[in-house]
């Protein structure tokens, strides 16, 4: 009798994984349409969906093939919302933050001008959302989120107005009684420093990060970017990695000093713009580095 109670309980737990992964197959057999971004969408969420299921990761899967099928359906498919996820109560408003950015890119009309970038962007935001949730694989976590920043790096450069030449107006100047000019205040930089391959600030960073967000208190709307270096020991793309690590941890310290997630914008520079100019390969104190830059109107 155990035996068969055994047998019965491996059949249906059998048949449950049958049943898991099933919607890969589907959403395979259907082909990209709608608009350029929802092609896109497909092309990208069927991809994460495989990533999934040969992970043996079939609920996340099946999830990703749906909004795959949903966006060849011609169907709004909408990033994840990070409020709906276990997500570590760390990590919830930076999420947040990277969420309202890519909303705000979206409903500019990223999705109809640059629709390769944007899709990248949106996957790549739920792939975070994703693995963050899991919070086990940090090499996995890193690649998603790195690959948001670097997707909405992008579009904001993209996006970013063109300047134009603005035309010549003859200005009458009237002479006023002299006034008491109010003192603009202009961007600020801070710095924050790190050991050789580290991306934990070294001590006493606290200080200047309070101070960058006192000074952000200066403005009505300030804009906050962080951007992170480093030397140029190891590879140069082992450098843009960590040099985003590093802007993360300092972001996380302002927030926790009253820094808003969408006021801050996340860079990696890597190796490049070096602060002191030394050959490859080198160790330098001085370029292991976080630029935490406010402005502001």
């Amino acid at each position: 009798m155990r035996n068969t109670v055994t047998f019965a309980v491996f059949g249906v737990a059998s048949l449950l994984l049958a049943a898991c992964g099933m919607k890969l197959e589907q959403a395979e057999k259907l082909s990209p349409a709608g608009t350029t971004f929802q092609q896109e969408l497909y092309t990208g969420y069927i991809a994460l969906a495989k990533s999934e299921y040969n992970e043996g990761d079939y609920i996340d899967s099946d999830r990703f093939a749906e909004k795959a099928m949903a966006a060849t359906r011609g169907e709004k498919v909408e990033p994840y919302y990070p409020e709906q996820w276990d997500l570590p109560k760390d990590r919830e408003p930076v999420l947040k933050g990277a969420r309202e950015r890519l909303v705000k890119a979206l409903d500019a009309g990223a999705a109809d001008k640059f629709p390769k970038e944007a899709a990248r962007a949106q996957t790549s935001f739920d792939c975070w959302v994703q693995e963050q949730e899991e919070n086990f694989q940090p090499k996995d976590i890193a690649a998603c989120r790195d690959a948001f920043v670097l997707a909405m790096d992008s579009l904001d450069k993209m996006m970013a107005p063109k300047k134009e030449a603005m035309a010549e107006e003859k200005v009458v100047v009237v002479e006023q009684p002299a006034k008491k000019e109010m003192k603009m205040m202009g961007p600020k930089s801070f710095e924050v420093n790190f050991d050789f391959d580290s991306s934990t600030p070294l001590p006493g960073s606290d200080d200047e990060v309070k101070a960058a967000a006192d000074y952000m208190k200066n403005f009505k709307t300030p804009q906050i970017t962080i951007a992170g270096y480093t030397d140029t020991m190891g590879t140069v793309q082992y450098n843009d990695k960590l040099g985003e690590r590093r802007a993360e941890a300092v972001a996380f310290m302002g927030m926790d000093m009253g820094m808003e997630p969408k006021q801050i914008i996340m860079r990696s520079y890597g190796q490049k713009d070096l602060k002191v100019s030394t050959p490859d390969e080198t160790r330098n104190a001085a370029n292991r580095r976080v630029v935490i830059t406010v402005e502001g109107k």
